[in-house]
């Protein structure tokens, strides 16, 4: 094995708690790979040593954060797990999102607000820098967070909730003091993804009093969080949300699924990622298909029928798509021990959110003879008029 000796050291100061150890060993070893021309493990190693080399001065402006200067994330006292990850505005992959245009409109809200915050003070506005994303899951409320941050240029300080809250008593309370104390010292975005777990409404009868001591630590952090940094909160249970929760954050995006239009831009987006285009009538019978999914589902089916078509070295034809949706979205509907009453099953359910679908078409997208759809429908039809 080559390098041998380098992955001993490191293994070893790790063991040791030897931080300093584990950090020069890796950059020897990052160093070697790279003269071996063994680029992708390199730069594997080089992220790692980047997301995980704090620095000593606390005091930093935007533009001198680097990875060497970023001082150790605060940690869970009992278990000595650390209560947040990081990511510097590099690390984070420039993703072109499919968003609504108001929730656009929100999002440049804030961005525009925290560049040009010495102009808001000079007419004596405050910065708004308090946001919560919430609506369904899967739909890109992490995603928005994570674009804030590289267009501000910030680090993101992403919470850990299974470190963050704690089973002993008054810990979790401790531990948000010691994450926003930290978001506090560098200007950053602080990011509580599933916010609910700890913002919970205080009259909530199933809980005990620790409840309320996490939530009053909550809003005084909030209150006391400072303009260099901004907060995102996300959740999919709003109504769980104590109503004081709500009052602390300046912008409110409610992050809905994706309509026609916003599908089919983002099935423009992704065809053109892959390098496959997809024609006009199958991206608008895809966009109809898809309403009521969200963005991680959509994303899910289209990637796993260009995946199919790939590994069987063929272009990916509407029928995969289709194939693709029953089988993520529609599993309780079908029947897979019955292929002709599974295949009726699905013609049912696309009849009924496009009547017009001639026979032709749906024999093309569920791989079946037109005739054979002509019977479906037939039977169909007898069932409707048997249960009228």
């Amino acid at each position: 094995m080559n390098h041998f000796s380098e992955v001993i050291k490191i293994i070893d100061g790790a063991l040791k708690a030897d931080k300093k150890k584990v950090v020069d060993y890796s950059t020897l070893l990052a160093g070697k790979l790279e003269n071996d021309g063994e680029l992708v493990k390199c730069q594997r190693i080089s992220k790692m040593l980047e997301r995980y080399n704090y620095m000593l001065n606390e005091n930093i402006s935007v533009n001198s954060i680097t990875a060497g200067n970023i001082k150790q994330l605060p940690f869970d006292q009992e278990s000595k797990l650390e209560l947040a990850d990081i990511l510097l505005p590099n690390q984070i992959d420039e993703r072109n999102l499919v968003l609504s245009e108001e929730t656009e409109k929100q999002i440049k809200e804030i961005t525009l607000a925290y560049l040009n915050k010495d102009k808001l003070a000079s007419y004596a506005l405050d910065m708004p820098m308090t946001m919560i994303l919430f609506g369904p899951p899967g739909c890109g409320k992490t995603e928005i967070a994570l674009s804030v941050a590289r267009k501000l240029n910030l680090p993101i300080i992403i919470a850990r909730l299974d470190t963050l809250v704690s089973s002993y008593l008054g810990n979790t309370a401790k531990n948000i003091r010691f994450l926003f104390d930290y978001a506090s010292k560098i200007p950053c975005v602080l990011f509580l993804d599933e916010f609910d777990a700890i913002a919970k409404q205080r009259d909530d009868m199933h809980e005990m009093g620790e409840l309320k001591r996490v939530v009053n630590s909550l809003l005084q952090n909030i209150d006391s969080l400072n303009s260099k940094s901004i907060l995102i909160a996300a959740t999919n249970h709003e109504q769980m949300l104590d109503e004081a929760i709500w009052r602390r954050f300046n912008i409110r995006v409610n992050v809905v699924l994706p309509n026609h239009t916003l599908i089919y831009k983002y099935l423009e987006q992704i065809s053109n990622e892959i390098g496959h285009l997809l024609d006009a009538k199958s991206m608008d019978f895809l966009s109809c298909l898809f309403q009521g999914q969200s963005v991680a589902d959509i994303q899910q089916i289209v990637k796993r029928s260009f995946r199919r078509a790939v590994l069987e070295n063929r272009s990916a034809e509407l029928a995969d798509f289709v194939e693709h949706f029953f089988a993520y979205v529609y599993i309780n509907q079908a029947v897979p021990d019955d292929a002709d009453l599974s295949r009726r099953k699905k013609v049912e359910y696309l009849l009924k959110h496009n009547s017009g679908l001639s026979n032709r078409f749906l024999g093309e997208v569920l791989r079946c003879h037109h005739n054979t759809i002509k019977n479906d429908r037939e039977k169909i039809k007898s069932e409707v008029d048997i249960h009228d």
